[in-house]
């Protein structure tokens, strides 16, 4: 069965366009996504309205084949974002449901959360071990303790669903800025935890357009992959 995978652009990013469309080691985060989503799934990028025109224009000369822009209505924040993307797949159709601010993607992560949901998990969520020392403090900003760590995950993007859950996950959220964790774990839903990337990392750009890029340069895939 194919692969669909869903890249939201919503509303907000109407003042942030510099964290899609600005190039970072020569490429923006929305082709440099689009190109790792690509080697694996179809891709669908459900954009708000207001930046439709700035996503066909990106995405353009770029002879992609498997990626479509879908514009999201109402408002065009993250909820109806995703829900448009879900619009038409078929019943049991698997989803990778991406985040524009992580903009490097790993080939192997999407080939784990692929092969998990063939194998019939139902959401599947790449993670990693923490490795630096956490500590508590108290209201006065005393250290406390020292956090053992083995019990400690960091929780990354793209994350595999089965478009059903995710559908009822959106529907069942009341939350325009939608937040599928929290929704999913609020459900009861049996998640599938995997390896994630080390490297993995949600970035705040331009301000941490240097960083990136640094990162990205010393990668050999300079799609980020």
């Amino acid at each position: 069965m194919t692969v669909t995978a869903i890249l939201p652009v919503p509303v907000g990013f109407a003042e942030r366009r510099d964290a899609v469309f600005a190039p970072v080691a020569g490429t923006s985060p929305l082709v440099r996504i689009v190109l790792a989503l690509e080697t694996a799934c179809d891709v669908v990028v459900v954009t708000a309205g207001i930046l439709a025109d700035s996503v066909r224009e990106a995405l353009a000369g770029q002879n992609f084949s498997r990626v479509h822009v879908v514009v999201a209505g109402s408002t065009g924040e993250r909820a109806q974002c995703v829900a448009a993307g879900l619009l038409g797949l078929d019943d049991g159709a698997h989803v990778v449901l991406h985040d524009i601010e992580w903009p490097m993607v790993r080939a192997g992560t999407l080939d784990r959360i692929v092969a998990m949901l063939r194998a019939g998990a139902v959401a599947v969520l790449p993670s990693s071990r923490v490795t630096d020392s956490v500590k508590l403090i108290d209201a006065a900003g005393v250290l406390t303790a020292t956090v053992d760590r083995e019990q400690l995950r960091t929780v990354q993007y793209p994350r595999g669903f089965d478009a059903d859950v995710l559908a009822v996950l959106v529907k069942q959220s009341g939350s325009d800025a939608f937040d599928e964790l929290e929704a999913l774990l609020s459900t009861g839903t049996p998640l599938t935890i995997i390896e994630g990337d080390d490297e993995a990392l949600s970035v705040e750009l331009p301000r941490d357009s240097d960083y990136l890029a640094a990162l990205i340069e010393n990668r050999q895939d300079l799609t980020g992959r």
